[in-house]
């Protein structure tokens, strides 16, 4: 990608009888230079020339609601806040409720490498889409 960002990073999970579930991470440039995470004082910055994207250290996908009965995907972004966590989470492409609501509260939970600027972690926005393949 340009402007120093990171590929796209692929990986899946599949889940015996129960659904086969894709994550993507976009390490996209896809924040504004100055939008705010909720509840937060910091600045969100766009990875890219001297801001290094965040690098994931715990990003658990757990199999779907045994209710999810279809392949279903759910696009969202994020803020990774400088201490690692995510906040901010916002649906860009919705499904079910069900599935809408498990997708948030999977990427709600991830942990990461902060991303930095000149040494020092700052917040960056990334997007994500979680998908449920039957």
């Amino acid at each position: 990608m340009q402007n120093g960002c990171r590929s796209a990073r692929l990986l899946s999970v599949k889940k015996p009888a129960l659904a086969a579930v894709l994550f993507v991470l976009l390490a996209t440039c896809f924040a504004s230079g100055q939008t705010q995470a909720s509840n937060a004082s910091y600045q969100t910055y766009k990875v890219g020339g001297d801001v290094t994207a965040p690098r994931p250290i715990s990003t658990p996908i757990p199999a779907p609601p045994a209710s999810v009965d279809k392949a279903l995907k759910a696009r969202m972004s994020f803020v990774v806040i400088p201490d690692g966590s995510v906040a901010n989470v916002r649906l860009l492409t919705h499904s079910t409720s069900e599935f809408d609501d498990f997708a948030v509260a999977v990427v709600s939970k991830w942990k990461f490498e902060p991303a930095t600027k000149a040494g020092n972690p700052v917040a960056v926005r990334l997007e994500t889409e979680i998908r449920s393949h039957k």
